[in-house]
């Protein structure tokens, strides 16, 4: 039920003459039924505007209701609680409401309807936006700060992790109660639980306790999936610079999450994909989202945003705070890396649209990306004191408040001689980035550039003048600008322009001053850069290959060396020669995964016991996917006995079963191997995460088969909760809607009986449409 406008209105002015204080809740779990039944009670600060209160609560069914002790009436619809206050009544008021909810969001039930108990059973929550609601009777809003305390009660074979203190633990006829609370105010969609069969261990860090939760199955490779954590908190408490804002710190892994993570305060909650192992490790690791939410914990749980339009302050911090961590674990390079793979990413936002870092809508890429950026550039232009200074002004300002981004600007204006604001309306508020040309004028012996945007950059250029390299600072304006290159100057570059978000078109380079410039050139970022825009210089080959060998320089400048070789060589069998021996000689796993891929762009022929080795022993399943992938020959069946190997089926830390998978699907498409065919529909069953399902549909829906169990996988997948699996579910059975309609047909019906009423809804929706 929607509500009426007049209704509308009186929602928005109950919203803000009431100041919801603080939230306990009471909460039970009806597995079967997947139902909350809880007690919550409110406190409520009101002033004498207020005529009702005003909660979010979906779809609940409402028990009890009591203010300040006594039974009261209420109004009720699909979305909202109306509890009538008297005329001229004002000061706090006591509210208490016992309520049953069956939510589709905000809480999720996972492996309970398995009756083979493979599942692993789970209850957990995710309440970002405005999801919360679904399960708990409250006024949703991040801008409204509580204090949280919960009562949460379950079989005393579970553990249950929740943000605060863990006061005490209490078994009552074989339940445990969890008594949790917080000393200090939160937004409301940061509450969090997390209810599994799980182990813990404590870490200490700057005196504080951070409790790392595990599967029982795999402590073994705990310190892969919680690599350095003490060193990732100590290091980011230290760089933040201001005193780790609660009394402790959690996290713990669930099955199905729909995010990579969630920061909830000092209680993350992640995805199970990242549980790795020392092989897994390479190829997706959990130390970049240890970091970001850590880094949450003070950008939006302590100091948290008004609206989407500031979302930034959230998600721009976390990401620059995490990239700085990644340079503490890995070093320069990598952070000049994650700049670049960002830098692409922000591209492709500003090929899609072209909305400011500062909108409701401005995307993921600029929120993260963009916003990390920013921080970037913002403290080489204020430089690293007066940066430091303000974050710390900021932090302490604003602690457990809501800000604005002009609340920001405001600080940066108040301790910088800069012009802030152009900053500002450049990076925050500009529509785009700017976009810089750089051409060589001979004539006058210039080099000339072209600046898209209104605020002058600063940009340090370097020529060769008599064997010594100078260094020349400029400020470029908007338009067009020249730059008079010194007399007998034998090359230069541009020194520092990968510290910008620039678009540039460097039109200035010469062949003899390319390789001068390069070489000349130690920003890595720079460096790859000129070697993915290499001209078709041929007689550069063996520079190119030197820089390809070189164990010295970094994986992702020997990889764009490589790609650049290729692309420029005209001769398959050099080529060929280079990448195996490259494969042979280096133990760079980053390397190896990037020659693979390239090996399958061009589609090229390797050494076959090369291929089987890294088959077989590959430093990551990436890597060992890929090899496998370049392995298979349909025209020598014979030669792929080894698909049959044991060994694929025991890789725990790979996410998805991958490599398995991989096999199970060769097996049936060239040997129709019966077994494999029912271990793929197996793997794509309620049994299995999320992401083996989508895996294992993905490699069924390009097998010939009609096998009813394929369909009825197909739907369990749609109904999923989690969106990523509930998506491909409704694509792939679209499509089959309009190719197979009679089996469709069929297979729906069967399916539906099944269903409750929710669940057939959103199949109408989707299936039924006129």
């Amino acid at each position: 039920m929607f509500l009426s406008i007049g209704l509308f209105f009186v929602l928005l002015s109950g919203l803000r003459a009431q100041d919801f204080k603080s939230l306990h809740l009471v909460a039970r779990f009806d597995t079967i039924e997947e139902k909350v039944l809880g007690t919550v009670y409110h406190q409520v600060a009101v002033n004498e505007e207020v005529d009702q209160l005003v909660l979010n609560a979906i779809r609940m069914e409402i028990k009890s209701l009591q203010l300040n002790g006594e039974d009261w009436d209420f109004v009720q619809n699909d979305t909202a609680l109306f509890i009538p206050i008297k005329e001229g009544a004002s000061g706090e008021l006591q509210l208490r409401i016992e309520y049953e909810a069956k939510p589709n969001k905000g809480i999720y039930f996972i492996g309970w309807q398995d009756e083979t108990r493979r599942a692993r059973r789970q209850i957990w929550t995710q309440g970002q936006g405005i999801d919360h609601r679904h399960w708990i009777p409250h006024h949703d809003d991040q801008t409204d700060k509580i204090l949280f305390s919960a009562e949460w009660i379950f079989n005393s074979d579970y553990q249950i992790m929740s943000n605060g203190l863990l006061d005490s633990m209490v078994t009552k006829e074989g339940e445990n109660h969890w008594y949790y609370s917080m000393n200090k105010p939160m937004s409301s969609y940061l509450i969090a639980m997390a209810l599994g069969n799980y182990v813990a261990s404590a870490q200490m860090v700057k005196g504080r306790p951070h409790i790392l939760y595990h599967y029982p199955d795999r402590i073994a490779d705990s310190a892969w999936y919680y690599y350095r954590h003490q060193h990732i908190a100590s290091f980011l408490e230290e760089e933040i610079n201001y005193e780790y804002p609660w009394r402790n710190y959690k996290q713990a892994p669930v099955m199905d999450f729909r995010h990579g993570a969630m920061e909830n305060t000092c209680a993350t909650i992640f995805g199970d994909f990242f549980l790795v192992d020392s092989i897994a490790f390479n190829d997706r690791n959990y130390t970049y989202v240890d970091a970001h939410e850590f880094a949450h914990q003070w950008f939006g749980n302590l100091v948290t945003a008004e609206g989407s339009e500031h979302h930034w302050l959230h998600e721009g911090f976390a990401t620059y705070y995490q990239w700085l961590s990644e340079e503490e674990l890995y070093g320069s390079n990598h952070y000049d890396w994650e700049l670049f793979k960002a830098r692409e990413l922000i591209e492709g936002a500003a090929a899609r649209d072209s909305l400011p870092l500062a909108h409701p809508k401005a995307g993921v890429e600029r929120f993260y990306q963009k916003g990390g950026w920013l921080l970037h550039m913002l403290r080489n232009y204020v430089g690293d004191s007066v940066y430091r200074m303000t974050i710390d002004d900021y932090l302490h300002r604003y602690a457990h408040q809501v800000v604005q981004n002009e609340d920001l600007i405001a600080l940066f204006e108040k301790h910088s001689d800069k012009d802030i604001r152009s900053f500002f309306d450049l990076w925050l508020y500009g529509k785009k980035e700017p976009s810089l040309r750089i051409r060589h004028s001979p004539i006058k012996e210039a080099l000339v550039t072209d600046l898209s945007e209104a605020m002058p950059q600063e940009l340090k250029f370097a020529f060769l003048v008599n064997g010594t390299w100078r260094f020349q600072n400029h400020q470029i304006p908007k338009g067009r600008s020249m730059i008079l290159i010194p007399d007998s100057c034998t090359a230069y570059y541009l020194a520092n322009v990968d510290d910008l978000l620039l678009n540039l078109q460097d039109e200035s380079m010469t062949q003899e001053h390319y390789r001068i410039a390069f070489e000349a050139n130690n920003q890595l970022s720079a460096r790859c850069r000129y070697m993915r825009e290499w001209p078709q210089w041929e007689e550069d080959l063996d520079f190119i290959k030197s820089v390809a060998e070189d164990k010295q320089n970094f994986h992702w400048l020997r990889a764009e060396a490589i790609k650049a070789y290729v692309r420029i060589s005209k001769d398959r069998n050099q080529e060929r020669a280079l990448l195996e021996s490259l494969l042979r000689s280096t133990k760079d796993v980053q390397l190896q995964k990037a020659i693979m891929t390239l090996v399958l762009k061009e589609k090229m022929d390797l050494d076959a016991q090369i291929l089987a080795d890294l088959r077989q022993y590959g430093g990551s399943y990436e890597l060992r996917s890929s090899a496998l992938q370049a392995s298979i020959d349909p025209d020598n069946l014979a030669t792929m006995k080894w698909l049959n190997d044991t060994h694929w089926a025991e890789q725990p830390g790979i996410v998805g079963h991958e490599l398995y998978l991989q096999t199970l699907f060769y097996r049936f498409a060239f040997f129709r191997d019966q077994e494999a065919l029912v271990k793929m529909l197996d793997f794509a069953g309620p049994f299995f995460d999320f992401n083996t399902r989508m895996n294992a549909l993905s490699y069924l829906s390009y097998l010939p088969i009609d096998a009813d169990l394929y369909w009825q996988r197909l739907f369990e997948a749609f109904q999923n909760k989690n969106w990523k699996l509930s998506k491909m579910g409704r694509e792939k059975l679209l499509d089959l809607q309009s190719k197979e309609a009679t089996q469709f047909k069929k297979a729906y019906r069967k399916a539906k009986r099944d269903w409750d009423d929710f669940q057939k809804r959103k199949a109408e929706r989707t299936f039924e449409k006129e």
